[in-house]
């Protein structure tokens, strides 16, 4: 069985553009695969030696033997699955992975995958593109402290990643990356930003220990073999640039998907907001720190937390009062949500429906949903939204087509922004600037005027989406994208 250990879900993909692909029966390895699929998806375990062990959805190791055969039965950590990694030095961010105990490098040709050969050529050479997914919050380890946008630099300075400007947009470009901030400008080896892809902007990305603390994660290499790291003194004055040549405890990061950041709206048009005491009440129109939520998902209960800027948890009280007054998880601090196409009743722990008393105040009294108990979540560190599904990314079908729709199977995606109506709704453009506009069942980037849309939140990361003809729309392993589920 797997231990805990650090992670990065990729595909392997070789000269060819071709993915390993572990099939369904039989445990065959193939490299037909074009597409970045389930069957596509490897799971690198990281060891402190810098060693990987590489696993399938599952949970079944790959191996090789002496005869140069590869295999993926094992679901057992062995050391015929144990594979040393070698970043390319020609910059194709390309890696190779050689057998810890045989000495031979894991290779494909054709549609057969081998580890026969102890020199490393094209054959050899892998692109290791990331499946997760992209719209991530940058971590630095050492410090225990997030990156952000702030001003025209990237500073490492919040314990918690709040709001937009913590949000970054990994884009990969066969190999290599580039770090998008918020507001679509591109980060330079140097610090400063720029809206343009240039020299520069390019990173590879490797798998990386630091010996001395034993620190696993993510290293960034710019194109003169210098890493991205947490520049300066203190805590306030650190950019991210590159800088050593070598691996520290400040080159490695931590690349988490970012949680919603969530405005309640309740039942009288005001905002949920903290006050003196950690009470709750819903008493203002302001959408500052105080009024801003982050919700995350349990995936034991199926129900959520809801976290405050200063990482305090709301929970319900003995008098049925909501608080934000908890500093650590515990049941009174779960809440279940119930979707009301675009808005939603929330449950207490105690079992029932929180509301609003004529005061504001938050309590969770009521034993059903009355006028008083229905509130809206209004998201906000989304301004640009990434879609990924089962079988892909949603992106066009082609774009050069006069009446473009989306299929949810692409490899790469469409950045999509997000508008907020009224009434709990939303209005999508697509990267055209066209709005979304619904064609009996089909999403068509067309609109010159917006179609309201509503955005459900049904576990980590997870998101459903409500069509104007409400129904949800539903992604298909063919690509189908279409507003067709009841």
């Amino acid at each position: 069985m797997s231990t805990n250990r650090f992670s990065w879900p990729a595909g392997l993909q070789n000269s060819a553009f071709n993915f390993i692909t572990s099939e369904d029966f039989g445990y065959e390895l193939t490299i037909l695969g074009t597409g970045l699929n389930r069957k596509q998806i490897w799971t690198l375990e990281l060891n402190h030696d810098e060693t990987v062990y590489m696993k399938n959805r599952f949970e079944r190791y790959l191996t090789v033997d002496k005869f140069g055969a590869v295999k993926c039965e094992s679901e057992e950590l062995i050391d015929d699955g144990k594979f040393n990694i070698e970043f390319s030095p020609d910059g194709s961010g390309r890696w190779a992975f050689k057998s810890e105990k045989y000495g031979t490098y894991l290779g494909g040709n054709d549609q057969k995958v081998v580890c026969l050969s102890r020199k490393v050529s094209e054959n050899e050479l892998w692109y290791v593109p990331m499946a997760r997914h992209p719209q991530i919050v940058l971590g630095n380890k050492r410090r225990k402290r997030y990156f952000g946008l702030v001003g025209n630099e990237v500073i490492c300075q919040d314990r918690i990643p709040w709001g937009q400007h913590s949000i970054f947009t990994l884009e990969y470009h066969l190999g290599k990356y580039l770090i998008k901030t918020s507001d679509n400008r591109y980060l330079r080896k140097d610090g400063t930003l720029t809206e343009s892809k240039e020299p520069g902007t390019y990173f590879t990305l490797e798998l990386r220990v630091n010996s001395e603390p034993k620190l696993e994660g993510i290293a960034f290499r710019d194109d003169e073999g210098k890493y991205l790291g947490g520049v300066g003194i203190g805590s306030q004055s650190v950019t991210l640039k590159t800088d050593r040549k070598t691996i520290t405890d400040e080159e490695i990061f931590q690349l988490e998907e970012s949680n919603p950041q969530v405005v309640f709206v309740a039942p009288n048009e005001n905002n949920v907001s903290i006050q003196t005491g950690f009470g709750l009440s819903a008493s203002t129109d302001q959408e500052s720190k105080k009024e801003i939520f982050q919700i995350e998902f349990d995936n034991d209960t199926n129900k959520w937390y809801i976290i405050t800027s200063e990482y305090k948890f709301w929970s319900v009280s003995p008098s049925n009062k909501i608080e934000a007054t908890s500093t650590s998880r515990n049941p009174d601090c779960l809440f279940q949500f119930e979707w009301l196409c675009g808005t939603v009743a929330v449950i207490a722990a105690n079992g029932k429906y929180v509301g609003i008393q004529p005061n504001g105040q938050m309590t969770a009294k009521s034993d059903g949903i009355g006028a008083k108990e229905i509130f809206r979540i209004k998201l906000i560190n989304r301004q640009m939204l990434i879609l990924k599904g089962d079988y892909g990314y949603v992106g066009k079908k082609s774009s050069s087509s006069k009446e473009p729709v989306y299929s949810c199977n692409k490899s790469m995606y469409d950045v999509l922004e997000l508008e907020h109506g009224d009434k709990g709704v939303y209005y999508i453009k697509g990267d055209n600037g066209k709005y979304w506009n619904l064609k009996n069942t089909t999403i068509s980037p067309t609109g010159t005027d917006p179609e309201p849309f509503i955005l459900e939140f049904m576990g980590h990361c997870l998101l459903a989406i409500l069509a104007p003809n409400t129904k949800y729309i539903n992604g298909e392993k063919s690509g189908g994208f279409e507003a067709t589920t009841q």
